[in-house]
């Protein structure tokens, strides 16, 4: 029996994802979609000052991708739901053309453009399209 690839998704914000049901629906699907891929999943909570279980891929959704400074270099890493910041990313983002959140820009922590998280409509950050499944292969099988 061959070893099965392992990924991990690393959630975003707990205040924003744990009893949101679009976050759950949308974990949900990457989680399917991933195994479609012959990935064994599995979650982490990107709890800040933690460091994700060892895998094959790491996927930091929104601000679990700040997980992925600690990946091992052999690790593929993958932001979903990242705004951009001004100092760049160390990881390919994947993003909903729509998503409000990921439109905002960033640098030091702070926005330079875009609002308060509060005021902005989350629902396409919870969207997985076929584009960003096309994009996460692509990324993966390089």
């Amino acid at each position: 029996m061959a070893i099965k690839k392992t990924a991990v998704i690393i959630k975003g914000n707990p205040a924003l994802v744990n009893g949101n049901v679009r976050a759950d629906t949308f974990y949900a699907d990457l989680k399917t979609f991933l195994e479609s891929l012959d990935f064994e999943v599995s979650f982490d909570a990107g709890e800040p000052y933690t460091t994700p279980p060892k895998a094959d891929v790491w996927i930091g959704h929104s601000r679990g991708s700040d997980r992925l400074r600690f990946a091992l270099p052999e690790t593929i890493v993958v932001g979903l739901g990242v705004p951009e910041s001004v100092e760049g990313h160390s990881f390919p983002v994947v993003n909903h053309p729509k998503d409000e959140l990921a439109h905002r820009v960033y640098k030091s922590g702070k926005i330079l453009r875009g609002e308060d998280t509060a005021h902005l409509d989350d629902t396409n950050h919870y969207i997985l399209t076929d584009d960003m499944k096309r994009q996460l292969i692509e990324i993966i099988q390089k």
